[in-house]
């Protein structure tokens, strides 16, 4: 357990994540000749149906792309994060989880900075002539996709009104549509920290330089899709959370990158141009429509000697995308709760970004839980995202499934269920009457105190706590001496 910990921490790349996932038995590299479409996809949609040990993907022998390395599924199963957060496999979701949410905001961030000459990322440059349908091996993420998508890049930007704080340096995961050899689209929402410093931009005439960082350490690919506040600084959440150190550089605009990236493009915004982007297989197993977005004009791409492509399989769950994000998901929705209402003992938003939660509580009051729901519906991620919410008893373990439904099946009655419509939601939510709004579900599986009705049942109270947990270990131990 030492020594998984300890490698954990000294992951500063991409590389050493993958070799440390090949002594796991957690990444394979497949070098029988594939085609970008459909074999990548196909293989990576296949890896995705086991959610709990699906290795990472690493292909070296892609048709059209000779030399080229891509990898998919590096965040791709729970095995995988749980290697990274240094403990071992099959360590359950509820484990993982709160062993994320107790370095919530626990631990000082480690940023060391490296000059630009020493850093891997810089290796190699381009700044002319450049065309990123020969530097990067794209190909359609999902089959109707309106182009190639780069999918798990994280997005460097300074605030246009404030470059030099560094908390208001943004680093988030958008999608990102390639509309020609040196420029592509960037598709965010206002809400998003990008979505300010867009708006911020036009608004002041100021320029918007970004970086975008492909290939990246893994602990700042999970923070990049976490929704923490606009002036928290991913990076040092990544380091804190991490227990290690992160290492920055500067792109050649600007911006601070990570020194370790396996590549890097510099951008920037061209300042009222949009063009048309989409559709792209999103998220909630839905094409998006086409709408209109920023358009950015690559100015410089910088790499390390034979780079590897990481891109992402984004669709109907399960996905690397549901596992990459979910629990780090979850765990800021907790923290924020918690803070008002200590009552909160787990969040589960591991369903599509959040848009279903599951949140346990210890019910103070009759109705208690439905203000801690209400709560949750403003915190920053529950803006947008938190469409359906189920509330349980601290008893229920909201990522048990057989637990979450007894609940719903026993403890629900038709006036425990409220509707709020005409809510903000994120646009490419499939179930919108119209992109950008819809309703909120909050669903009280709770028991019932006074002065509600209590009724005349008397629950079976199954035994429960460490005890149980040992022997179901114990009848997992015998069970695997068997089948050996």
């Amino acid at each position: 357990m030492n020594d998984l910990a300890d490698r954990a921490r000294g992951i500063s790349s991409l590389r050493d994540f993958l070799e440390l996932l090949k002594d796991a038995g957690q990444a394979i590299t497949w070098s029988d000749r594939v085609m970008p479409e459909p074999d990548l996809r196909n293989i990576a949609v296949a890896a995705s149906r086991d959610a709990s040990g699906a290795p990472a993907i690493i292909f070296d022998n892609i048709a059209g792309y000779p030399g080229k390395r891509t990898v998919v599924g590096v965040h791709g199963s729970w095995d995988n994060i749980a290697l990274l957060l240094g403990r071992p496999k099959g360590t359950t979701i509820r484990e993982l989880f709160f062993e994320i949410a107790g370095r919530w905001g626990d631990a000082e961030a480690q940023i060391s900075f490296v000059p630009e000459e020493q850093a891997p990322v810089h290796e190699c440059r381009v700044e002319s002539g450049i065309n990123l349908y020969d530097i990067l091996p794209v190909y359609r993420i999902n089959e109707y996709d309106g182009g190639f998508y780069l999918g798990k890049a994280s997005v460097a930007s300074r605030d246009p009104e404030d470059p030099d704080n560094f908390g208001k340096q943004n680093v988030g995961i958008y999608r990102l549509q390639l509309q020609g050899p040196d420029c592509f689209s960037l598709m965010t929402i206002p809400s998003h920290d990008m979505g300010r410093q867009i708006m911020a931009a036009e608004r002041t005439g100021l320029p918007l330089k970004i970086a975008v960082m492909l290939g990246n350490h893994p602990g700042l690919a999970v923070f990049a899709a976490t929704p923490i506040g606009y002036e928290e600084s991913e990076y040092s959440y990544a380091s804190a959370m991490m227990g290690a150190p992160i290492r920055l550089t500067k792109s050649g605009n600007g911006v601070d990158i990570l020194a370790d990236s396996e590549i890097v493009i510099e951008a920037e915004m061209q300042l009222g141009e949009r063009v048309l982007e989409g559709p792209f297989g999103e998220f909630p197993g839905s094409y998006s429509g086409v709408r209109k977005a920023p358009l950015f004009k690559v100015t410089a791409v910088s790499h390390r000697r034979d780079p590897i492509f990481e891109n992402i399989y984004i669709g109907r769950g399960w996905t690397e995308h549901d596992t990459l994000i979910g629990l780090h998901t979850s765990a800021p929705i907790y923290a924020q709760l918690r803070k008002d209402f200590p009552e909160v003992t787990a969040v589960n938003a591991l369903y599509q970004h959040g848009l279903t939660g599951i949140i346990s509580v210890k019910n103070r009051m009759a109705g208690f839980a439905k203000t801690v729901a209400l709560r949750a519906l403003s915190t920053p991620h529950g803006v947008m995202y938190l469409k359906n919410l189920i509330m349980v008893d601290a008893d229920v373990d909201p990522f048990d499934l057989n637990q979450v439904m007894w609940a719903l099946s026993t403890r629900t009655r038709a006036d425990d269920i409220i509707v709020l419509p005409n809510m903000p939601a994120v646009p490419i939510d499939p179930s919108a009457v119209v992109p950008g709004k819809g309703h909120r579900l909050i669903i009280d599986a709770t028991s019932y105190l006074r002065p509600d009705p209590i009724g005349e049942a008397h629950l079976v109270n199954p035994p429960t706590g460490l005890e149980i947990d040992a022997l179901s270990k114990a009848i997992r131990v015998l069970q695997q001496g068997v089948a050996q």
